[in-house]
């Protein structure tokens, strides 16, 4: 009897991960704004891919504990579409080459979308950042990751960047404080 429940369960459990895996995105013909909210980074990148190339751009976005939401408003048609990339990490280090290896692919931060997003653990609190690459793209962009505990230092360091003509684009504050600075890379293609 025990056997039976137990396989029983298993095969809801797998038809509904199934039922998950092959929803899509439900969009109307004419709609102009679209929400998007999970709790998992690949599910949010999934779904970006999906409807960015159906013409829908990242307006803004937030996050609430575990889970991100964005709001996208239908701006352009295929093929110019824009694309995203969705980055979380909880190293500063991790996350400077993250945005520089996607900054030389083209993708540039999103204002209001750099977030710090809190786990189920403390083990799985993260910064995370959309970076978005335009239609026939052609500017490049360099960043810099500032973090510190004191707001003291983390002035002292944003003002340094500043003389290096690094600019503002970031700010996440929750487990000490970080400030992503950009600037037009003299690395043009």
């Amino acid at each position: 009897m025990n056997t039976k429940r137990i396989a029983l369960s298993l095969a809801v459990v797998a038809a509904s991960a199934l039922g998950v895996m092959a929803q899509r995105v439900k969009l109307e013909p004419d709609q102009r704004y679209l929400l998007l909210s999970t709790y998992k980074g690949k599910t949010m990148q999934k779904e970006l891919d999906e409807v960015s190339a159906k013409g829908f751009r990242v307006m803004m976005a937030s996050a609430n504990g575990p889970e991100m939401v964005l709001f996208l408003e239908k701006v352009s048609e295929p093929p110019n579409t824009f694309k995203y990339l969705y980055l979380a990490t909880f190293r500063e280090k991790t996350l400077s080459k993250e945005l520089t290896n996607a900054a030389n692919e083209g993708y540039r931060i999103m204002p209001h979308t750099v977030m710090y997003k809190t786990g189920f653990t403390i083990f799985n609190n993260e910064t995370v950042v959309l970076m978005e690459k335009q239609p026939n793209a052609t500017r490049k962009y360099e960043y810099l990751v500032v973090f510190s505990g004191s707001t003291g230092d983390l002035q002292k360091a944003v003002s340094e960047a500043a003389e290096k003509d690094f600019k503002l684009a970031g700010l996440v504050v929750g487990n000490g404080n970080r400030v992503i600075m950009e600037k037009e890379s003299s690395l043009q293609p």
